[in-house]
This record gives C-alpha cells, sequence and structure tokens, in this order.
C-alpha cells in the first residue's frame, strides 16, 4: 500500500504512540529530531520545520525525512497530528500510574515498581490507540474459518506465540506455534489455501519469523502479521496487520514491555473468537480441555482434587 492509498487520518493516528514505539530503529538525527517532539509535543506543534532544526541540531531536510519515516507527508502533517494528538491526551482517558520516565541504575526499588508499573501501564493504552477494531474482527474471522493455524515468533515474541497457540487450542482450534526456525520453514512448506500463518515480532524486522511468513505466503497460507511498526518489512508479508505498541528501554529490552502490548492484543483476538463461536460452543471447548486435564491435579488427603485453578 503507497502513502497515497492511507487516508490523512489513518497517518496521524497515534503518532505519538507509533514514535515511541520507533525510537529504537531510528537513526541518530532522527533519535535527535525524537527527543524534541516528545519532549513537548504542544509546543513542537507551533514550531516552524526551521526551529525544529535548530533544537535538534538537524537540516531541515532531515526533519522532512523524519516525517515520512514516521507514515506522514511532511512536517506540516505533523504538526496536525501533534495538535491533535496533545488535544486527545487532554479529552480521553488514560492509565496513569506513577512518573513516567526510564529506568536508572541508581534508582531505587521503589522507583523501579513505580516505573515498571507506568511503562506497562501505558503500553496498554498505545496497544488500544495502535488497534485497529475491524482489523481485529476480520482476523478473527479469519483464524475461526482456518483449517489449520502456525504461529511463529523467536525472543520474546515466541512466548507471545505461545501463549497464542495456548489460548486457540483451548477453543478448539488446530494451532502450533513455532520459535525454532528450521521448524517454522518445515511446517510452513506444507501449509495451503484455507491454512493461516501468523507471524509476531515486535521490531518487524526478525528474519527467523519473516522467513516462515514469506514461506507459507508462497504456499497459498493467508498471513497475519502482529508488530510494533506498521511500516516494518513484516507488514509487506501480510494479508492482515495488527499493531501493538510498547516501547523497549534501558534495562528492559525484550523483557515485559514489548510483550505487553502483544500479550493484551493476542487476548482481544480470544475474546472476539470466544464471542464468535457463542457461549454454548466456546463454553463446550473450555469444558474438554479442562476435564482432560483435571485428572493431573494434585489430589487431597480426602481423594478430592485441591484448589479451583482452571487451565
Amino acid at each position: 500500500m503507497s502513502e497515497e492509498d492511507v487516508s490523512p487520518n489513518d497517518r496521524t493516528a497515534g503518532v505519538l504512540v507509533r514514535l515511541r514505539g520507533l525510537l529504537p530503529s531510528l537513526s541518530a538525527k532522527e533519535q535527535a529530531i525524537a527527543e524534541v517532539v516528545l519532549g513537548d509535543p504542544a509546543n513542537v506543534a507551533q514550531l516552524s520545520i526551521s526551529q525544529v532544526a535548530r533544537r535538534a541540531e538537524v537540516s531541515d531536510t532531515s526533519v522532512t525525512r523524519f516525517c515520512r519515516r514516521l507514515g506522514l507527508t511532511g512536517y506540516p502533517e505533523l504538526r496536525l497530528a501533534l495538535a491533535a494528538a496533545v488535544q486527545h491526551a487532554h479529552s480521553g482517558w488514560r492509565l496513569r500510574v506513577g512518573t513516567q520516565g526510564d529506568i536508572e541504575p541508581d534508582d531505587t526499588a521503589a522507583e523501579v515498581i513505580v516505573k515498571m508499573a507506568h511503562a506497562d501501564a501505558s503500553a496498554i493504552q498505545d496497544s488500544v490507540e495502535q488497534l485497529d477494531a475491524t482489523t481485529l474482527d476480520a482476523a478473527s474471522r479469519l483464524l475461526a474459518r482456518a483449517r489449520r493455524i502456525e504461529v511463529y515468533g523467536v525472543g520474546s515474541s515466541g512466548l507471545v506465540a505461545a501463549d497464542m497457540e495456548y489460548k486457540l487450542q483451548h477453543l478448539g482450534l488446530p494451532c502450533s506455534a513455532f520459535s525454532d526456525v528450521h521448524r517454522a520453514l518445515m511446517n510452513a512448506a506444507h501449509l495451503g489455501p484455507g491454512d493461516v500463518a501468523v507471524g509476531i515480532s515486535h521490531s518487524g524486522r526478525t528474519q527467523e519469523t519473516l522467513d516462515p511468513l514469506r514461506e507459507a505466503s508462497l504456499h497459498g497460507a493467508s498471513t497475519l502479521a502482529l508488530t510494533n511498526d506498521s511500516r516494518s518489512p513484516i507488514t509487506a508479508l501480510a494479508d492482515l496487520v495488527l499493531c501493538s505498541a510498547g516501547r523497549e528501554a534501558p534495562f528492559r529490552s525484550g523483557a515485559t514491555i514489548s510483550r505487553i502490548g502483544q500479550l493484551f492484543v493476542v487476548d482481544c483476538l480470544y475474546v472476539r473468537l470466544a464471542q464468535a463461536s457463542g457461549p454454548d460452543a466456546t463454553n463446550a471447548a473450555l469444558s474438554l480441555a479442562h476435564r482432560a486435564v483435571e485428572r493431573h491435579r494434585a489430589v487431597s488427603g480426602n481423594g478430592t482434587s485441591e484448589g479451583k485453578e482452571r487451565p
């Protein structure tokens, strides 16, 4: 899809969320501009391109390239997007937990707890703003009618892939997750029309995830991507793209902050699939799974199963 095919509302929506997510992949000059923008978006919305360039110590051309990196047509559209983002922040609901900021080497335990809580809560809120409801429903319909579902993810995204496998299997859907690229490629080669391949990658650039998703597509399988970067290479391989949010920061690279948004999206998919199946079918599928594992629970002295946990 070209820039011309994207509406202005789509390009400007959630610009600060996209920018925070893109930070690790930006060049030094782009990061300098990003720091100026994120430091005071309301003020930047009132500045000229030359004023922003001077504050970031870059050229006007670098600011224009930065805007295009965000998927915008230029600096005027960035100003409009920032003004809208500031207005939304003041009018919409936000999860607010403690003081915002990256974890520093000399932070106390109490400060770490508050900052982590804020970052994780922000990842959920930012994912709410990034996730398109229409695409979510299209993805749930695709998965519901799939003959076979495979999920690819490595590193921290591999844990999210395993969570998706667990949830979909709970509903009785034929889903398998792969974090080993050789196994992923081998199984992707056997997919075809009617099957669905899901690639999960926070950066959208993990080759071990891109390769099996591409292989599955070559054999006619439908493809779905879950990523933090809506302009990353994985989106070119996917029929449908779901966007999460969560900025990795020092001390937390590959940690909960990059997974929390992805897990939130997977939960939303799970709930929409359960709703589509209807309460009777969903309860029947869950009951089958619960009964199948019940005999593996610890037995108390009176011969009854202990605890009320369910799988």
